[in-house]
């Protein structure tokens, strides 16, 4: 499993993002390998989102990435932002004590 986190600094109606946000997570929600999403607003900067996607691998993702459909989805998020993603792999992880 691997873990995607893409940071957007919303330049335009943060409204228009949060839809088209909505809109293209139906079409992830269909994708082989997408595990699910949260999708995080700054509260100290609402300019600022974060997306915390699991997907099953790197592959599923990239694959994907690679879609026309993708491509379309992405041209209006870039519209009104800015991202920067990256994969991550876990290396450790907490749970509260028992």
């Amino acid at each position: 499993m691997v873990t995607l986190i893409n940071k957007f600094t919303v330049k335009g109606d943060f409204d228009a993002f949060e839809r088209i946000w909505a809109q293209s997570a139906e079409f992830m929600r269909s994708q082989k390998g997408f595990i699910g999403f949260k999708l995080h607003r700054s509260l100290s900067r609402p300019d600022i989102y974060v997306n915390v996607a699991l997907w099953e691998s790197q592959a599923d993702h990239q694959r994907v990435l690679a879609s026309r459909e993708f491509g379309e989805h992405i041209k209006e998020l870039a519209a009104l932002s800015v991202p920067d993603p990256d994969l991550y792999a876990v290396v450790l992880e907490g749970v509260p004590a028992r």
